[in-house]
């Protein structure tokens, strides 16, 4: 078993770090204007959220992913939006772990509204299409960009997000160079930012089982415990090249 030291350096991590920031990926406040100091975020149903050092470990000794989380509007998001985001980074850790799949470090970045050219704002595919194409990150991780303001309209609803299906490794050879979540919160906001990872993962829809992750969110049992993913779901994303082999 690695150490922490030894698990941190698998993600880039030397020196002096800040466990729940660099190493687990939490905003921490840090974002905020001003910042603040945050530790770890809120349940929506206020149970006890807790991370485990050893599990991340072990998971960055397997097969693991990186993120990129690509904040659109970022002078519009408050305190609240930060909790909700952190939320998400411990959510998707807990639904990829089913399947012994890490999700290893997440980065944040930010492009202020007076820059986002309307694009904190998507208000259809194409601009959601563009969003992925204007702040590719050139790195080896998965960028997945959460615009303030989304609304987009589909068969009298709405988009929750966006992603192309099994993603090549070259970012720049797909029609969406990353996938899109609203800023929808809690719950929702966590299962379908994990959703659309999993499309970029390379995972079909699968409404015919409405516990799994991959059931589209209007015929899902529960936005919050419809997270399941199958051995063999487990298998594909481990097939995948964005996958980390471990260290």
């Amino acid at each position: 078993m690695a150490s922490l030291r030894d698990s941190a350096a698998c993600v880039g991590l030397s020196g002096n770090f800040s466990v729940l920031f660099d190493y687990f990926g939490f905003n921490c406040g840090l974002f905020d204007n001003p910042p603040v100091k945050r530790g770890l975020p809120s349940d929506p149903t206020n149970a006890q959220v807790q991370v485990s050092l050893l599990r991340q470990i072990q998971r960055l000794e397997d097969e693991h992913f990186d993120v990129n989380l690509i904040l659109v509007g970022l002078d519009n998001f408050d305190s609240g939006d930060f909790d909700g985001l952190d939320y998400t980074v411990f959510k998707i850790r807990n639904i990829y772990n089913q399947q012994q799949v890490g999700v290893g470090k997440v980065e944040w970045y930010g492009v202020d509204t007076a820059d986002a050219n309307g694009l904190d704002s998507p208000t259809s595919e194409d601009d959601l299409e563009d969003v992925t194409h204007d702040w590719t990150v050139p790195n080896d991780a998965i960028d997945v960009f959460v615009p303030f303001d989304m609304n987009v309209p589909s068969n009298g609803g709405s988009i929750l997000g966006l992603s192309p299906l099994d993603a090549p490794y070259n970012k720049n050879s797909s029609r969406m160079n990353g996938a899109v979540a609203g800023l929808w919160g809690g719950d929702q906001g966590a299962r379908t930012l994990s959703h659309e990872v999993g499309h970029y993962l390379g995972l079909e829809h699968r409404n015919s089982d409405p516990d799994n992750l991959m059931c589209q969110s209007g015929k899902a049992n529960s936005i919050r415990n419809s997270t399941e993913l199958t051995n063999g779901q487990g298998d594909d994303i481990k097939d995948h090249c964005f996958m980390n082999s471990g260290c």
